[in-house]
């Protein structure tokens, strides 16, 4: 497990919930014995807080775990990066021929987690991707890499795209979708590009860019 990404992980759940977290355990103390100078002392600051950071970094572990599950097999490193809201991965073992495009293009459709899928003039498939459970979306393309000829996939992430089961609407800029959304997406793409079959909830990867 990656220790920049399990401390990165563990400063965002602190954030998230931790003071909250505190302030419930605070009052614990408080409602069963009363105020005092001790509880002040000792049970409202040492306690809680101890407890807290424990609780944050096995939620933080929790999610680092998922994240290599997602990653599992496909050689995809989990790092810091993973956390990126751009991903970007190229698949030199793989062609992108028209056929290879067109096979893929019907992969996505009936993949369920598609909106929006257009082609351009120059052959590149752009869609937005549904990672996660809701209907929130991250932007993505599919194109033929121009060193290596493989298959190149740039997830970007950031604002998430919020939309409905229907192709025809795209979707509309939202709030920011939740750390590791885009990684979670290229393990997806990356296991429809190599099975050429809808995902589930595994992950697969091969060649990693920074």
């Amino acid at each position: 497990m990656d220790r920049g990404l399990l401390l990165a992980r563990w400063r965002v759940v602190l954030t998230d919930s931790g003071l909250l977290l505190l302030m419930a355990l605070c009052l614990i103390p408080v409602w069963k014995d009363g105020v005092t100078w001790r509880n002040a002392a000792e049970s409202l600051v040492v306690g809680p807080g101890v407890v807290a950071l424990a609780l944050a970094l096995l939620a933080a572990v929790a999610q680092c775990a998922g994240l290599a599950r997602r990653a599992r097999g496909g050689g995809l490193p989990v790092t810091v990066h993973a956390d990126d809201d751009t991903q970007t991965l190229t698949l030199p073992g793989r062609t992108w021929r028209p056929e290879d495009r067109d096979r893929f293009k019907a992969a996505l459709l009936a993949s369920g987690r598609t909106s929006g899928v257009e082609e351009t003039p120059a052959g590149e498939l752009r869609f937005q991707w549904r990672p996660l459970r809701s209907w929130r979306f991250v932007r993505a393309t599919v194109s033929r890499d121009g060193t290596t000829g493989g298959v190149r996939l740039d997830i970007r992430g950031g604002e998430e795209q919020r939309g409905r089961d229907d192709r025809r609407q795209p979707g509309r800029h939202g709030f920011r979708l939740p750390p590791g959304s885009s990684f979670v997406a290229l393990c997806q793409l990356v296991r429809l590009v190599e099975c050429g079959r809808s995902p589930g909830r595994g992950a697969g990867a091969v060649s990693r860019e920074e």
